[in-house]
């Protein structure tokens, strides 16, 4: 199968309005834009022939190299080749802020410094790669597949493959991690599915390491120009920055360019610093399509704001953390709005800031103990603070979706609920969460409760787990939904019971009369066994079945910028503080993390060890990110440097090292119970808290660092040419 067999196959559709389209189509006939990207398919009995047939397939294409377009600057030139002729340039994203007031406060600061900040490029990499079967069935589509958001693949396939939704089915059993990159709909299930319809057989594709790592989506490749002003005090006055992301080719559905707006709208995160004003630019290269990645944009802004914090404390001669001290936020200043638009709801800013400053000071004075007889050793600690946007919109992500989610709950005669909610499953620990949730809100055992996600054909509409939203809006569905079934069984106790529904309590598993311990009760199984086969039972006029449907979207969820640009686009709003502690050998260049802690809020927490494992997952990606993982390419032709884990550094346990958490709670007031999000937590700090603590351990060689990630080979150098300064 080549593109012209695909003709009757629709093109993605380009729904955000501030980009320029691609019109991706799910094989690439005229212009092949990066290496991995699908020009043909090979569908055979079994995968040996498949490979085969796809050796021998490549020998007969005929390509013409075109000149490489491979980085930002390459990418801006007056005499770049374009990728999209038709647009004129390559900037897929352009947008410039405009605060006068912020270049006012500029101008008028006693001190000024430019600088760029660069963080490099990435790739999810779940232990689980993509994989998708697909079947056709008596006018049927049925595709299982590796995805974070089942109801927004069928709602992409029935549109690309001209079905009826009604006719697709799309399963997502447990996924093998997602991390983000499972976000997207790729040209890979198009093509399986549409071979299915074709053959009339089921077909399976399941990309293999290699495959992943040049065709999945990339993320982050971010650098930040920042112009800053600042006084003799170390008081930051105002700050520009302009954010140019590289998105790749942009070929992929959806578009990887938001992540750099959210970059400038956490920047200043926890912090009181109004004055920021962020310019955008997504550009595109000859390079795999940036797209979703934990984090999602904040460890990139976070590093900037964290480094730029340390840049004028040694400017000036102050320690870090008094520089950051006058800055943190106050509970007295909740609601808080960023510059951005992002309105705080609460937090433990300031509690979080001074806890973690303990935690630091006395895990550095205990490694500076343990390397103190060797001097070629530095040891340093580095902190950051920062905030996490949860529960956010996805329209500036698809320019479609928005930020609901629903919850159906269904009592069983036997007493028991089936609960199912549109959130997925990915390895965060949701279904325990929805069951955990959904027993406490109906009164029942964990056993009694059956949960069902994944499916689109068993559970309701919903957009998927992303975002760190699936507690909050799986939480705001469940509750909505089970007020509904709870009222009308209290209705039907109320009438075994000879009672009024308002005396009737549920206690224990069983509806009783209230003030009557020890009376007669009514357990669910009763209720349940009238309300839905012995009707003749029910209160006259109530009808039978005990279900109820709900949808749930925080009402305060802005999709739309005002006039100025800024938008509250997150819901509500966790926060943490990170504190690393290095060991530098300046002989080698190593460095070990010896010890790391992080202080956390998320508001309510419903399951501890979820939380947990949420959290300690996202510190071992945030310090991939921070010193191991980097995706490069040649310069000059555009070839992948990276085809296995021979090339790609990934840190294994050995570089992890044990995570101390604490916790605060200071629930969000908008909330369904408080709930705030934690998915993507520990990613975001552990960049800017390592590099600070790196500076702060090779404080003798006047280090700035300025691009993760920091490697032995990046700390030989800048120890040399240290010293060639000097």
């Amino acid at each position: 199968m080549t593109a012209d067999d695909v003709d009757d196959v629709g093109t993605y559709p380009d729904y955000i309005v501030i980009n320029k389209p691609v019109n991706q189509r799910p094989l690439r006939g005229d212009v092949v834009r990066y290496v991995g990207a699908p020009i043909a398919a090979v569908a055979a009995t079994d995968r040996y022939a498949a490979e085969d047939a796809v050796e021998a397939l490549a020998a007969t294409l005929e390509i013409d190299e075109l000149s490489p377009v491979m980085t930002v600057e390459q990418a801006t030139s007056d005499e770049a080749p374009l990728l999209y002729p038709e647009w004129g340039d390559n900037k897929v994203v352009d947008l410039v802020g405009d605060r006068p007031e912020v270049r006012a406060a500029l101008d008028a600061a006693p001190h000024r410094f430019t600088e760029t900040y660069v963080v490099q490029r990435q790739t999810p990499l779940p232990m689980e790669t993509r994989g998708v079967v697909a079947e056709y069935r008596d006018g049927r589509l049925s595709v299982w597949v590796s995805h974070q958001s089942p109801h927004i693949a069928r709602t992409t396939y029935a549109m690309l493959l001209g079905l009826r939704e009604a006719d697709v089915r799309v399963v997502c059993p447990r996924v093998g991690g997602g991390f983000g990159g499972k976000t997207h709909v790729y040209s890979e299930e198009i093509v399986v599915a549409h071979l299915a319809m074709k053959l009339g057989r089921p077909v399976r594709w399941i990309e293999d390491r290699a495959e992943h790592l040049v065709a999945s989506v990339h993320a982050r490749d971010q650098r930040h120009v920042v112009d800053v002003g600042y006084d003799d005090e170390g008081h930051i006055h105002a700050m520009r920055c302009h954010v140019i992301c590289d998105v790749g080719s942009g070929e992929v559905f959806m578009a990887g360019t938001c992540p750099s707006l959210v970059s400038g709208g956490v920047m200043t995160g926890s912090y009181d610093f109004p004055n920021l004003e962020v310019s955008t630019t997504c550009v595109v290269t000859n390079k795999t399509p940036a797209g979703a990645y934990r984090g999602f944009g904040a460890p990139e802004g976070v590093f900037v704001m964290e480094r730029v914090i340390e840049r004028v404390a040694r400017l000036v001669g102050k320690d870090p953390n008094d520089v950051r001290a006058p800055m943190i936020l106050q509970q007295s200043q909740m609601p808080y709005t960023m510059p951005g638009g992002g309105r705080i709801d609460s937090g433990s800013h300031q509690q979080t800031f001074e806890r973690v400053i303990e935690l630091g000071t006395e895990a550095l004075q205990r490694v500076q103990a343990r390397f103190e007889d060797d001097p070629k050793v530095r040891v340093g600690v580095g902190y950051t603070n920062y905030v996490e946007p949860c529960v956010p919109t996805y329209f500036a992500t698809t320019g479609h979706w928005a930020g609901y989610d629903a919850a159906t709950i269904r009592i069983e005669p036997d007493g028991g609920a089936t609960v199912a909610v549109g959130v997925a499953e990915i390895g965060q620990g949701m279904v325990v969460t929805t069951r955990m949730l959904a027993a406490d809100a109906l009164g029942m055992n964990l056993d009694d409760v059956a949960v069902v996600m994944g499916d689109t054909d068993r559970a309701p509409y919903g957009l998927g787990a992303w975002g760190s939203r699936g507690a909050v809006v799986m939480a705001g569905s469940v509750v909505k939904a089970a007020e509904v079934v709870l009222d009308k069984a209290r209705v039907i106790a109320a009438h075994k019971l000879e009672a009024a529904a308002a005396d009737v309590v549920l206690e224990d598993g069983a509806f009783t009369v209230r003030g009557s311990p020890g009376g007669t009760a009514v357990t669910w199984a009763e209720v349940a066994t009238a309300g839905v086969i012995r009707t003749i039972e029910l209160p006259k006029g109530l009808e039978g079945g005990l279900d109820a449907a709900a949808t749930y979207e925080p009402y305060a969820l802005e999709h739309f910028p005002d006039e100025s640009g800024r938008i509250h686009a997150a819901a509500t709003w966790s926060n943490a503080a990170h504190a690393a502690v290095v060991a530098v050998d300046l002989r080698s260049g190593h460095i070990s993390i010896e010890e790391y802690f992080v202080v956390h809020d998320c508001g309510t927490i419903i399951h501890p060890n979820v939380v947990e494992g949420q959290i300690v997952g996202g510190v071992a990606q945030g310090i991939a990110g921070a010193m191991y993982e980097n995706l490069p390419y040649d310069p000059e032709t555009g070839q992948p440097q990276f085809a296995s884990f021979m090339e790609y550094l990934v840190p294994t346990m050995s570089e992890i090292p044990p995570v101390q958490t604490e916790h605060f709670e200071s629930p969000a007031p908008e909330m369904p119970l408080g709930i705030k999000g934690v998915g993507e937590a520990g990613t975001i700090g552990p960049p800017a808290a390592i590099t600070n603590a790196v500076c702060f351990a090779l404080a003798d060689y006047h280090l700035d660092i300025t691009e993760t990630p920091v490697t032995p080979m990046t700390i030989r150098a800048a120890i040399r040419g240290s010293k060639d300064r000097t």
